[in-house]
């Protein structure tokens, strides 16, 4: 359990390092000014765009179980992702709702193992995406849009000659982590508890391996079942970058969509990474240096841009705490009445 919170500390200490980067400089009633001169019916547009490609996600997690014959309706999907979706954007690790969404989905079916997989599938779409989008929308930029290596503007975002700005607090998280994993290896319990973790994997391969296997043969051979999946990935994630393009818009900013296409799903990847909180300070440092160096961006144009990306998130996450709050996540039948109590 100390471990946990140890972990959980230096991933808000990354979080607070990053956003102090983020913030760092900037005049905070400026950017004050020009986060509460949004319009709030862009904003408000932005929000409800942003909540449409969830149900896009949805759909696309609902065609993966579908090829598994696993029959759960649209609704209750919908109210698992949203509650997965809490867990990932305010909680210190990207992945935990993800988890949490393939332990309750379980409980909707009787193919447990099949159901949760989906979600690791679903995972692996999503991030393939990402990759694919940025990529192509990368390799599509005109010659002339796109970063000069020897252009003094491209130093501003070599991170390894940027690092070195900050190469103590950068060393002192590294050393962090790397005291953590030692005081975790090197002490009794914690050997015990890792022995104990392989040995948990092992009899977890032997026990449903048969039945990964198949569920892979299934997806395998329902190809273009994927591909529907890939299209609705990119569809999902287009619908929410036009929601920060009308923001950029409607601050100010004018570069082209096509950085919106490079940036925020390079910034969904970092947002993965189980360092900080949500990503929180990572994706925001990012996109204020990118939009900054690359598209000429004000300083305090970027950073209200990538803030109110954060804020959409966190908004369209609320669904998820009602829906734990009152047990939706569960199946109506989950709770069984027995001599007039509940249990």
């Amino acid at each position: 359990m100390t471990k946990k919170y140890i972990s959980y500390l230096l991933r808000f200490a990354v979080a607070g390092a990053a956003l102090y980067l983020a913030f760092r400089g900037e005049d905070l009633k400026l950017v004050g000014n020009v986060l509460l001169s949004l319009n709030l019916w862009i904003f408000a547009a932005a929000l409800g765009i942003y909540i449409i490609s969830q149900l896009i996600f949805v759909s696309r997690w609902s065609l993966l179980m579908r090829v598994q014959s696993i029959k759960i309706g649209f609704w209750p999907a919908v109210r698992l992702h949203f509650l997965g979706l809490f867990y990932n954007n305010c909680l210190p690790s990207s992945v935990g709702g993800d988890l949490l969404r393939a332990w309750y989905v379980t409980k909707h079916t009787d193919k447990k193992l099949q159901a949760a997989f989906s979600v690791f599938v679903d995972r692996i779409i999503g991030l393939s995406g990402i990759v694919i989008m940025a990529f192509f929308s990368y390799m599509f930029f005109p010659s002339q849009s796109r970063p000069d290596p020897n252009n003094s503007q491209f130093d501003e975002i070599h991170f390894f000659e940027g690092a070195s700005e900050h190469k103590w607090l950068l060393l002192g998280i590294l050393a962090a982590f790397i005291v953590a994993a030692a005081v975790f290896l090197v002490t009794s319990k914690g050997k015990a508890l890792f022995q104990r973790f392989l040995l948990f994997l092992r009899s977890c391969w032997k026990k449903y391996i048969g039945k990964i296997r198949e569920a892979m043969g299934i997806y395998w051979h329902k190809k273009s079942a994927l591909a529907l999946a890939l299209l609705l990935t990119f569809a999902c994630q287009g619908v929410c970058i036009i929601s920060m393009w009308l923001i950029g818009r409607e601050i100010g900013i004018t570069a082209n969509i096509k950085y919106y296409l490079i940036f925020f799903p390079i910034s969904w990847l970092l947002g993965t990474l189980p360092i900080s909180v949500g990503g929180a300070g990572i994706m925001e440092l990012w996109l204020k240096t990118m939009f900054i160096a690359v598209c000429g961006v004000s300083p305090e144009n970027a950073l209200v841009l990538a803030l109110c990306q954060r804020i959409i998130w966190l908004l369209g996450s609320l669904p998820g705490v009602v829906i734990h709050i009152s047990g939706a996540h569960l199946p109506k039948d989950f709770f069984i009445d027995y001599k007039g109590t509940v249990s």
